[in-house]
């Protein structure tokens, strides 16, 4: 009766072995991620940090085994695609489920499973994504102070905040465009020399954009775009800098000699440019002349209406030498001024006896010597 019982035993027990065996395997090998449940948006990427362990070191295979229609899936580590991993040490390998999202993705629920092989033993992962489209404005770019106005010589900064409304965290790359000749940058403001900011879903983080104006640049308002891109909404604002221009006028002569000659009593013509060589239009600009006791100085025109800047306009100066005059240099202060600029010159103005006096002098001289000659002859032999 044993002996028939034995062979019946023995079967039993190996297939209580033969059982056994695959249930200690599948215990063996794991696979877990800290948060199997996201949701994504259209366009996005969903990314599963994963932990791997087994019983003992090994290599496991790793494969998607489930994955919707136009879904991309791949297992990153050691920041290359891998497609297994090596188990073993105090900490377990490195490796992440990365899902691409189609932008065309329709809203609802999605799984993915990734299968995990180590000789014998499996194991499956499943995942669930949510895809929910992206609201408008979802990701925004704005400033409590997108306009700012000065000279053209200063330097402005705009503090803006990026927002992240997606559901998933973003890196941006950030660019700043401005007129040309301008220099404008955008940066994170906690790291200034980074082009890109990363900000979590739902979060937001400062940006600063800095904006230097092309030199001698004219009054004016100009306008800078300022645009985050990347991940599935990007983000644009629009600042503005008014320019309020640097004032300045110069005042000198058309052939830049400041000298002049008249004769006594006499007048001559002076033609004067006045240049807005500033960044503002000037106006209302007016010459006036301080010239010697009993001199005259008149312009035509004295008063300048309207002078934009970079533009030059030309005056006709007339100065009147008084009658009694005599021979010799003279200074002329001329001023041109407004409300916001001013400019002078002196005009060394050398006065010349008259030609004809000379003429008549030696004239006068030449009758005096003949008038002696024949005195001479006269009465010297007496």
């Amino acid at each position: 009766m044993l002996s028939r019982a034995l062979p019946l035993v023995f079967v039993v027990g190996l297939l209580l072995i033969a059982a056994a065996v695959p249930a200690y395997a599948q215990e063996g090998l794991d696979v877990t991620t800290r948060y199997p449940a996201l949701t994504v948006d259209p366009g996005g990427t969903a990314r599963f940090p994963l932990a791997i362990t087994t019983d003992t070191p090994q290599r496991v295979d790793l494969s998607v085994a489930e994955l919707p229609a136009g879904w991309q899936a791949q297992v990153r580590g050691g920041g290359s695609t891998i497609d297994a991993v090596y188990t073993g040490g105090d900490e377990p390998p490195d490796a992440t489920l990365e899902v691409e999202v189609p932008e065309d993705a329709a809203p609802g629920s999605q799984q993915v499973a990734l299968e995990a092989r180590a000789g014998l033993l499996t194991h499956q992962l499943v995942v669930d994504l949510t895809v929910q489209p992206i609201e408008e404005g979802a990701v925004s770019l704005a400033g409590e102070f997108p306009s700012l106005s000065g000279p053209s010589d200063a330097t402005y900064q705009f503090d803006l905040e990026l927002s992240n409304g997606t559901n998933q965290e973003t890196t941006f790359s950030l660019e700043a465009q401005a007129p040309p000749g301008w220099r404008a940058t955008a940066r994170p403001t906690a790291e200034e020399q980074a082009a890109t900011a990363v900000v979590d879903a739902g979060g937001s983080t400062r940006i600063r954009v800095t904006v230097t104006p092309a030199l001698g640049v004219s009054a004016g308002e100009y306008p800078v775009v300022v645009r985050a891109l990347g991940g599935p909404a990007p983000a644009e604002t629009m600042l503005a800098i008014e320019i309020t221009g640097t004032p300045s006028v110069a005042l000198t002569t058309a052939d830049e000699r400041l000298n002049a000659r008249l004769p006594v009593g006499g007048s001559t013509v002076v033609s004067l440019v006045v240049t807005n060589d500033g960044s503002a239009p000037l106006t209302e600009l007016s010459l006036t002349a301080t010239p010697p006791q009993g001199w005259q100085v008149t312009f035509a025109p004295d008063t300048i209406t309207d002078l934009p800047a970079g533009q030059a306009a030309t005056i006709e100066a007339t100065l009147q030498a008084a009658d009694n005059a005599i021979a010799g240099d003279y200074a002329v202060n001329v001023r041109v001024s407004s409300d916001d600029a001013n400019d002078s010159i002196e005009l060394r103005t050398t006065v010349e006896t008259s030609p004809l006096g000379g003429v008549l002098g030696l004239a006068l001289l030449g009758v005096v010597v003949v008038g002696l000659l024949f005195v001479f002859r006269r009465y010297g032999r007496r």
